[in-house]
């Protein structure tokens, strides 16, 4: 969520610039924040921008939902926004119990609805709004009811990701202990990238903006692969939701993701199983073609994360003759003697 909107899950070649400055001066810290992972979820169900939402996840939402109360709210979204006011989306930065914030939802009055409505776009509402608020009071009844039905199908999903969210926990813990923030940052979603100090974010409607002291939250993500929201302009810390790591096998395997989740290895923490197997496989120099018969996968994908550990400092690319030869970094070294 930017700026009061579920942004779309493509990425965008626009992008919003959080300057962070000095790594070393960065406060961050981690936010369960379940309700941001819930009304991603609904965004997708309901026809909003996709989030990349694993199918069986989507179909088990939407049968959840009571018919009358989810046409009642379809207007709201397509597929390029959701057109929410603030107060419909409490997303827990805070540590709020799911409950409370459904009990804030369900206390918002006609005024508050109206005053949220104006602020998305003063004037005239939005078409899809004006039937609602001619009637505010019944329509915040049937949104109330969504909220409510797709957050009882949900709990189980989010409770089967604890492992993966103390597993992400622990991830940015490492990298603030190693000096890996600036990893962490260029690691953190497809729809981001880290660098020169700044923060790239996707965005249809992109502004820059200085993080000054203001401490950090990120927030994992439960719900799709593609899922990205932000919010960049409170005056006392920024905060950033991005897809948990190990999103797909959760869809996939609860169990097989819980596992994973409980490996103790700190590199893979840090910056994932594939750029972890490259980097310990280059203690000496090597050839593109055989990091990709080492991690048995396609040199298209060998290629992809080898040019992200480059972006972190971690390995150095070099054509030499038709090979391309991949070299660990002084930093890269350093990296694997301390988290191995």
């Amino acid at each position: 969520m930017s700026g009061g909107e579920v942004g779309p899950a493509t990425v965008s070649p626009r992008h919003t610039e959080l300057v962070l400055g000095d790594l070393g001066r960065l406060r961050i810290s981690v936010a369960p924040a379940p309700m941001a992972s819930l009304v991603s979820l609904v965004v997708d169900v309901l026809g909003g921008p996709r989030q990349g939402v694993a199918p069986e996840w989507l179909r088990t939402i939407r049968d959840s939902l009571p018919g009358d109360a989810a046409q009642a709210v379809l207007p709201m979204f397509d597929r390029t926004r959701a057109l929410l006011p603030d107060c419909l989306t409490p997303l827990g930065i805070n540590g709020e119990p799911v409950a409370d914030q459904l009990a804030q939802v369900a206390d918002v009055t006609p005024d508050v609805l109206s005053e949220g409505v104006e602020q998305l776009q003063p004037g005239e509402p939005p078409l899809p709004w004006r039937g609602a608020l001619r009637r505010p009071t019944q329509w915040l009844e049937q949104y109330v009811k969504v909220l409510n039905a797709a957050w009882e199908a949900y709990a189980p999903i989010w409770k089967q990701s604890t492992g993966l969210r103390t597993r992400e926990t622990e991830r940015i813990g490492a990298a603030s202990v190693t000096g890996g923030l600036d990893v962490l940052l260029s690691n953190l979603s497809r729809r981001a990238r880290y660098a020169d100090r700044t923060l790239y974010l996707s965005d249809r409607h992109p502004y820059r903006v200085e993080l000054n002291d203001r401490p950090v939250t990120l927030v994992p993500l439960v719900s799709g692969t593609s899922a990205s929201v932000f919010n960049l302009d409170e005056p006392d810390r920024v905060w950033l939701g991005y897809p948990v790591p190990g999103l797909t096998r959760l869809a996939d395997s609860p169990g097989a993701a819980n596992h994973i989740a409980d490996s103790p290895d700190n590199l893979t923490l840090l910056i994932g199983p594939i750029r972890a197997a490259i980097l310990r496989a280059l203690d000496h120099p090597s050839s593109m073609g055989r990091i990709a018969e080492h991690l048995n996968a396609g040199p298209s994908t060998a290629t992809y994360h080898c040019v992200q550990l480059a972006a972190a400092g971690l390995v150095t690319r070099q054509r030499v003759g038709r090979e391309v030869r991949i070299q660990r970094t002084p930093r890269g070294d350093a990296l694997v003697d301390l988290l191995s």
